[in-house]
């Protein structure tokens, strides 16, 4: 099993890792591309602040601080990617309380799409940084204008997916990829091809009594504790010999974390709604 998560805007401050100058990017096939993005915006916040709060759509009650954190960057210290982000879904998630074993297992199973970085293993160090998926950032790739890391990083992606996920491009159809990406992510890159068949895509709804109707809705709180409580329990799943490997199998998961799983889609290209039912009396 894989999961694929978004970021969080919240980010744990500090870290007691080495800086990226100072251990560099890795040896992921992302390490050059990073590298570039991580150097760009550094370069954009100290040169040009104001167009970068823009660019970088930066929430004008942090614009200041966030500036200053991303102009850090490469010298911040890191921390583990399951440790830095603590938004909704990850405190639904709570990585510090999962069993050891759990907490081993999210260390190669869990991913974060992220727009400095494209796509983090839950143990790759990364620093303190706000930088979105939807932002646009100059001098990437020899160009004065202005580059949409979406775009950037669809690109980049795209091919690198099978060494990423599934450590080898052969071994493609070995793993069951459970997609929570939300939706500025879920293009970036999209599953299709070869890796359409091993993917799930997920829909966390919330189901609410109103006016004596059930009604749906893609509450984005809601959703994002949801598809934390589901990722903490495909993970407990997976250390207590229940193995994810199917739709059902992530459907018994989300039973088992008291959320409703609904199967959809075909068998080729299935998909799966993930439930939480409010109490009509709360």
């Amino acid at each position: 099993m894989r999961v694929l998560l978004p970021p969080s805007e919240a980010k744990a401050a500090g870290g007691d890792g080495p800086s990226l100058r100072t251990s560099g990017f890795g040896d992921s096939v992302l390490a050059g591309t990073r590298a570039e993005v991580a150097r760009a915006v550094t370069a954009f916040c100290r040169a040009d602040p104001n167009a970068a709060i823009v660019a970088l759509r930066l929430p004008a009650s942090r614009a200041r601080a966030d500036l200053a954190t991303n102009t850090a960057m490469l010298d911040a210290p890191t921390m583990p990617a399951l440790d830095r982000f603590v938004g909704v879904l990850y405190q639904a998630l709570d990585p510090a309380t999962l069993p050891p074993a759990a907490r081993a297992a999210a260390d190669h199973t869990l991913f974060v799409s992220n727009g400095a970085f494209g796509l983090l293993g839950a143990a790759e160090p990364v620093p303190d940084h706000r930088v979105a998926m939807a932002a646009t950032v100059p001098g990437l790739g020899g160009r004065t204008a202005p580059t949409v890391l979406a775009a950037l990083w669809r690109a980049r992606l795209a091919p690198a997916l099978p060494d990423l996920l599934v450590r080898a491009p052969d071994a493609v159809g070995e793993h069951l990829i459970v997609d929570l990406r939300s939706s500025d992510y879920a293009t970036v890159p999209s599953l299709a091809g070869p890796m359409r068949a091993s993917a799930l895509p997920v829909r966390a709804l919330t189901e609410k009594l109103i006016d004596g109707h059930w009604l749906r809705r893609p509450l984005s709180y809601q959703a994002k504790q949801t598809k934390g409580r589901l990722t903490r329990a495909l993970l407990l799943a997976e250390t207590d010999g229940r193995p994810v490997k199917t739709v059902d199998d992530v459907a018994e998961a989300a039973e088992s974390a008291g959320l409703v799983a609904e199967p959809r889609g075909t068998p080729t290209a299935p998909t799966l709604d993930v439930i939480t039912r409010w109490n009509p009396t709360t």
